[in-house]
């Protein structure tokens, strides 16, 4: 029997928008006291709900394209529960089973050869 050898990665990035992500708070935190970039949807407070921001959106949209995954027509969001000290809320608002992109693929050329290679990608969130 052959053996394969498969890795998966989980790549985080930061986007150079002005608000976060699901309110209008500012990410412009450099010399800010702390806490002050808050507001009820950030603190997870009763009443409060995340509306996604539009950059951040078109922003996964171009990545999930350049990565070669097709772009899902309905997409859904998931609260990911943790309790960590720095996360108040105690979850995470993320996707799954029905993220924004799927099944993509990046290619790459091997080093001192012509043959390439393709790099699946499973989701884009």
């Amino acid at each position: 029997m052959k053996e394969e050898v498969v890795i998966g990665l989980e790549v985080h990035i930061q986007l150079m928008t002005k608000a976060k992500m699901f309110c209008h708070c500012s990410t412009d935190y450099i010399g800010k006291e702390p806490n002050t970039n808050t507001c009820p949807v950030c603190l997870g407070l009763p009443g409060s709900l995340p509306v996604l921001n539009k950059k951040v959106l078109e922003f996964a949209i171009r990545t999930a394209l350049t990565l070669n995954c097709k772009i899902n027509q309905t997409s859904r969001f998931h609260r990911k529960n943790y309790f960590y000290p720095d996360l108040p809320k105690a979850y995470q608002i993320s996707q799954y089973d029905l993220p924004l992109g799927v099944g993509g693929y990046m290619e790459i050329s091997l080093p001192e050869s012509d043959e390439k290679r393709r790099i699946g990608i499973t989701r884009v969130h």
